[in-house]
């Protein structure tokens, strides 16, 4: 067996192509291949490879059958990827689906925003406690912060300095609802423009259909209703 490791550059991904080409008979297989392993096989298929999309849990149980444990390194993981591409029934050649994989990075955008949101709203709320007795309503919202502010007029050094902090906060949240406002539109546009029907059914609406469909990443990999269940 031969192996060899890249760095994940232009320079590696040629080195890798150089390495395959010893044989030209020889089979691509990726682990996970819609999710982590999405952008090498885009670059793959762009020079037309098409390698076999390795589920990782087929990968993990010949790992555990050939070393008896289930620990892992890039070299047992490669080579059980590879043994599984060669001995497993009915894998898929992996396809990257551009929309899908747009829409992916829509939906993760939005909940890293939708993160950071909540964890500028958290420190909001521990400032404006210093400021106002009892501090405000949980369901504190850029606008009923800065009202807030407006009636605050301290004196004392460190409430003037608790209170700039606040605004630069609340001026943080403002900008973080016009981002998560604009993305979820683009959500909303790239579901419309993939004629699903998942907002059809009840209680399932754009940003959960989004969602639904970058998980799924194309029903017709699934070879049966149970497999897909």
């Amino acid at each position: 067996m031969d192996a060899l490791r890249v760095p994940v550059s232009r320079a590696g991904y040629r080195d890798l192509l150089r390495f395959a080409r010893r044989w030209p008979e020889a089979i691509g297989a990726i682990e996970g291949a819609g999710g982590l392993g999405a952008p090498l096989t885009s670059r793959l298929a762009a020079d037309g490879i098409s390698p076999t999309d390795v589920p990782a849990k087929l990968a993990r149980r010949v790992r555990l059958l050939s070393t008896g444990h289930g620990r892992k390194s890039d070299e047992a993981d490669a080579l059980s990827v590879g043994i599984t591409a060669h001995t497993a029934t009915r894998l898929h050649t992996a396809q990257i689906d551009e929309a899908i994989a747009a829409l992916r990075s829509l939906t993760e955008h939005r909940d890293d925003l939708v993160r950071t949101r909540t964890q500028t709203v958290n420190r909001l709320h521990a400032l404006l406690t210093k400021l106002v007795p009892a501090g405000l309503s949980r369901k504190l919202t850029a606008d009923t912060a800065a009202a807030a502010l407006r009636g605050i007029r301290p004196k004392a050094s460190l409430a003037r300095t608790l209170r700039g902090l606040a605004r630069d906060l609340v001026a943080e949240i403002s900008r973080l609802d016009r981002r998560i406002t604009t993305v979820t539109e683009q959500i909303t546009g790239a579901v419309a423009e993939s004629s699903t029907t998942l907002t059809e059914l009840h209680g399932i609406g754009d940003l959960l259909a989004a969602k639904i469909l970058t998980r799924t990443a194309g029903v017709g990999r699934f070879r049966s209703e149970a497999a897909f269940a």
